[in-house]
């Protein structure tokens, strides 16, 4: 495993058909080092806070990037244009880290293991969905929705 790779970003729009998404570039040099043990998905923290995101080269952008959505700003605290310190390295493992109320969920309910038996894309894009909701009713709600739709 290659040692951690440290940059500063912006966090850039990027204008892509009707929506505005905001990215963050991935310098060359760290570019080359990815490309070269092969990682699709890195680990690390983006202003010293947890990330494990998938590396994307996509039609509209020069070069390769990470996806800064808002629940990812919303969490770090940051804006659109602001700077941030980045520090990856290529993630060990496929693993998903399930945030602690929906695997109490999927205990009580007695479906961890159908949990488990699910994709990690599936399981990242289940825990993005619970993890945009504004409120503690929605959150709520959608938990109980996934646990629903895993019977």
């Amino acid at each position: 495993m290659i040692e951690w790779l440290s940059f500063d970003a912006v966090i850039e729009p990027l204008v892509w058909g009707d929506a505005t998404h905001t990215i963050l570039r991935i310098p060359a040099n760290v570019e080359t080092a990815l490309r070269e043990v092969g990682a699709k998905r890195v680990e690390g923290e983006v202003n010293d806070h947890s990330v494990n995101l998938a590396v994307i080269r996509a039609e509209p952008v020069t070069g390769t990037f990470l996806w800064a959505g808002q629940s990812l700003l919303a969490r770090i605290g940051v804006l659109q244009g602001e700077r941030v310190e980045i520090r990856l390295r290529p993630a060990a493992d496929d693993a998903v880290e399930t945030p602690d109320d929906i695997s109490f969920a999927l205990r009580m309910a007695d479906q961890t293991d159908l949990w488990e038996r699910l994709t990690p894309g599936k399981r990242r894009g289940l825990i993005y969905q619970i993890n945009t909701a504004k409120t503690e009713a929605t959150r709520t709600k959608r938990i109980n929705s996934l646990l629903d739709s895993l019977r």
